[in-house]
């Protein structure tokens, strides 16, 4: 199933983000295609090759959270609930 529209592989890594012991994401511009990786000491980052609209309507790859950053603690469903219909991630 293809996605619909360009950066929307972000709901995608706030429900990892959310959800999943993760060490890093690494998402690319292709069909939601995406490397996760485990380690012992997690550093918990999400980096995009894809790109993404900011607050400014700019397309950009780059970080999308890491340790420091201020979207990085709390919860994100906001930004992941859509995908909960298609893929019953509600829980």
């Amino acid at each position: 199933m293809p996605f619909p529209a360009k950066g929307e592989w972000t709901k995608l890594a706030w429900w990892i983000h959310d959800h999943l012991p993760y060490a890093t994401l690494e998402f690319f511009p292709t069909n939601w295609a995406f490397n996760i990786g485990s380690h012992e000491r997690p550093r918990r980052s999400i980096y995009s090759f894809a790109p993404r609209t900011n607050g400014e309507g700019r397309h950009r790859n780059g970080y999308l959270t890491r340790v420091g950053m201020a979207n990085f603690v709390g919860g994100h469903r906001a930004e992941w609930e859509a995908l909960a219909g298609v893929f019953d991630l509600a829980r």
